[in-house]
C-alpha cells in the first residue's frame, strides 16, 4: 500500500494535487519516488495583495452620489454603455477575504443560492462575512450599486480564500472548486451550471512559482470562466509581477491613477513585468505583464464595517475588479465569449496615446521619495505595445461596446 493511504491528505478534483500533513522526511522521500507523483513541494500560504498608499478615508453614506459614477468606473467607459448592458445574467466570483452581503451597495445582487462558501469554518457562517474589508471593497467595484460598480446588474458569489491577510493552499483550491461548481455550505451537492462567469483574484505572492494554481486556472478556462488577477503592488521596480498574475493564461491587471486621480498615470506601486512563469516542461518563460491596466489609485468602494459607508483603497487589488466588471459587461452582451475573444477585445481596443511615460523619480503625495523610475523593463521598450508597465494599455469597455455592439478596433482618433 502507498504511504499516502495512511497519511492525512486532502485531495482536490480541480487540480491533480493532494495536500498532506504530518509526513516524516522518510515518508516524503517515499512519496516523491512514486511513479504517479510529478513533484513534491511545501505549500506556501498565499498573500492578500494589500492596499497601499492608503489615506483610508471613510466616506459617509450621504456623501456618495448614487447617480454619479466614481472616477475609476467612468475611466473604464462603463457608464457609456449602461444604456445597453449593465451585467444582467452574468455571475461574478470573488476569491478574497469574504464579503459583507448586507452592505447597501451589494445586498440586492448577492446570489443566495449556493453563493457563499467559507473553507475555514463553513457551516458556522451561513451568510457571507468579511475577515477584513478587502473582499467587500473589490466586489463593490465589480458590481456595486451607488455608482461604485462597473457592472451593477451582475450577480456576485464569494468564497473566503483568505482569512485575513493570508490564505492556505487548501482553502484557495476549495474556493477554486466552489467557483467552478458551487455547493452548499458544507461543500456537498455541487452544481456546475451555477458556476461563475468571471473570477476576480486580488491575491498572490512574490514567492516561488506554484503549478497547482495554474492547474486550477486551466480547469476554469476549460469551463469558460475568465480568470482576472492583480499584478501586484511591488513597483516601481521591474520584474515584480506576482504569482499567479504572471501565468500565461490569466488576465493580469496593473493600476493607473494618482493622488489627483489622473487616469493617465501608472500608479507608482503597480508591479511591472516581465513575468517568469514555467511551461509544461518546467522551463522558465519570460513574458510581458501586466496584460492590461485599469484604475486603482484611489478607489472608493463599499466599507464592510459601515453598511452604508464607503472607503478609499489603492492597489492593483482595486484595478483587477474594474476589469472583472468589464468582462461581466462583455459577457452580458454575448454570453459565450471565450477567454481568447475577451482577451482580444480588451487588448486591441485599449487606450494608449494618453498614457504618460515613467518619471525619473516617484514621490508620495506628501512629497517624500517613493522610488526610482524603471524604464524598458525586460528590454521591452516602454514605447511599444504591449510593454511591462501598462501591458496593452488602459481598458476601455466604452470602445469595445460602442453602439451596443462588440468591436475589436480602437476608436478612430478625433
Amino acid at each position: 500500500a502507498s504511504v499516502l493511504d495512511s497519511a492525512d491528505c486532502e485531495h482536490f478534483w480541480i487540480a491533480p494535487a493532494a495536500i498532506c500533513r504530518g509526513l516524516t522526511k522518510e515518508q516524503i522521500d517515499q512519496v516523491a519516488r512514486l511513479s504517479n507523483v510529478k513533484s513534491v513541494a511545501f505549500p506556501d500560504n498565499v498573500q492578500l495583495i494589500e492596499p497601499v498608499l492608503n489615506e483610508e478615508v471613510s466616506v459617509k453614506a450621504g456623501d456618495v452620489n448614487a447617480t454619479v459614477p466614481q472616477w475609476g468606473v467612468s475611466t473604464t467607459g462603463a457608464p457609456d454603455i449602461w444604456k445597453y448592458y449593465k451585467g444582467k445574467g452574468v455571475v461574478v466570483g470573488s476569491i478574497d477575504t469574504g464579503a459583507e452581503y448586507r452592505h447597501e451597495s451589494l445586498k440586492n445582487n448577492w446570489r443566495a443560492n449556493k453563493g457563499w462558501f467559507n473553507p475555514y469554518n463553513g457551516t458556522l457562517s451561513p451568510f457571507p462575512i468579511d475577515s477584513s474589508r478587502h473582499g467587500t471593497h473589490t466586489i463593490g467595484t465589480m458590481v456595486g450599486s451607488h455608482g461604485i460598480g462597473v457592472a451593477p446588474e451582475a450577480q456576485w458569489i464569494a468564497c473566503m480564500g483568505l482569512n485575513g491577510p493570508t490564505g492556505t493552499p487548501s482553502a484557495m483550491l476549495k474556493c477554486g472548486e466552489f467557483m467552478l461548481c458551487p455547493t452548499r455550505l458544507d461543500g456537498t451537492h455541487p452544481e456546475c451550471k451555477l458556476g461563475a462567469d468571471v473570477i476576480n483574484n486580488s491575491w498572490g505572492s512574490l514567492g516561488s512559482y506554484r503549478r497547482v494554481y495554474e492547474d486550477m486556472v486551466t480547469s476554469w478556462l476549460a469551463a469558460g470562466i475568465t480568470p482576472i488577477f492583480a499584478n501586484g503592488n511591488y513597483g516601481p521596480k521591474c520584474g515584480t509581477t506576482v504569482n499567479p498574475g504572471m501565468y500565461t493564461r490569466v488576465i493580469s491587471v496593473g493600476a493607473v491613477g494618482s493622488a489627483q486621480r489622473d487616469p493617465n498615470h501608472l500608479a507608482p506601486f503597480s508591479s511591472k513585468g516581465p513575468g517568469y512563469p514555467r511551461d509544461a516542461n518546467n522551463q522558465t518563460l519570460t513574458i510581458v505583464k501586466p496584460d492590461i491596466s485599469a484604475p486603482g489609485y484611489p478607489t472608493l468602494s463599499a466599507n464592510s464595517r459601515v453598511l452604508d459607508g464607503y472607503v478609499h483603497m489603492s492597489g492593483t487589488s482595486m484595478a483587477a475588479p474594474h476589469i472583472a466588471g468589464i468582462v461581466a459587461l462583455l459577457k452580458s452582451a454575448q454570453s459565450d465569449l471565450t477567454y481568447d475573444e475577451i482577451y482580444g477585445y480588451l487588448t486591441k481596443t485599449a487606450d494608449r496615446e494618453v498614457l504618460k511615460p515613467e518619471p525619473e523619480k516617484w514621490y508620495y503625495p506628501n512629497g517624500t521619495f517613493y522610488g526610482n523610475g524603471a524604464y524598458n523593463c525586460g528590454n521591452v521598450s516602454d514605447a511599444s505595445w504591449p510593454n511591462n508597465r501598462f501591458g496593452y494599455g488602459r481598458a476601455n469597455v466604452g470602445t469595445i461596446l460602442r453602439d451596443g455592439k462588440l468591436n475589436d478596433t480602437p476608436r478612430p482618433a478625433c
